[in-house]
């Protein structure tokens, strides 16, 4: 595929918010998850550090915002949806 890092299941076609790509990294040794798709990045007005603020189903699992200084970027993680939640829910902040 195209944009991943040698067997990997990160696509790096995006550049990622401050956070992210280790965060990311240390997701993708988890069988559950098939692949982590990073959005583009949009400015807010919040600065923080990196944190989940909303979990969304989608056709082939979820996308999470995630927020750090000042952007919001979403990343879409494919796989199934309840396995997903599993993984992901301990880390969103509402």
């Amino acid at each position: 595929m195209k944009y991943r890092a040698r067997a990997g299941k990160i696509k790096y076609e995006h550049s990622m918010i401050h956070g992210l790509r280790e965060f990311l990294e240390a997701l993708q040794k988890n069988p559950q998850i098939q692949s982590m798709i990073p959005g583009e990045i949009k400015p807010v007005k919040t600065f923080s550090h990196l944190k989940i603020r909303r979990l969304m189903p989608t056709p082939t699992g979820l996308k999470a915002l995630f927020h750090s200084g000042g952007a919001v970027q979403e990343v879409f993680f494919v796989g199934e949806e309840a396995n997903l939640k599993l993984i992901l829910e301990p880390f969103v902040i509402d």
